[in-house]
């Protein structure tokens, strides 16, 4: 999926049941940073709508994508996110 909007985001994240907040809103309110954990790491996109940037801890890549895995009988399950759908990077969110 072409992650274009911040509801695309939030939509792709949740398919897989990550449910994340918008930190550090600036004096009117926009956040552009989404903070989620998930089997124990702490992940940050920071969103802007050209090319979004996930940061887990001093690693970071631009993508315009994401993609949902899920192997043989449901017992995994991994969110990938790719740039042009090229170099991706994928988490385990189940498994």
């Amino acid at each position: 999926m072409r992650v274009d909007s911040k509801e695309k985001l939030e939509r792709a994240l949740s398919e897989v049941g990550i449910v994340g907040e918008w930190v550090e809103p600036d004096k009117y309110g926009y956040s552009r940073l989404y903070e989620f954990n998930t089997r124990g790491t702490n992940v940050v996109i920071e969103w802007y709508c050209n090319y979004p940037t996930i940061m887990i801890g001093s690693a970071s890549m631009s993508f315009t994508h994401i993609n949902v895995f899920r192997g043989c009988h449901g017992d995994r399950e991994w969110i990938e996110f790719t740039f042009k759908g090229e170099n991706p990077l994928r988490l385990m969110i189940k498994g």
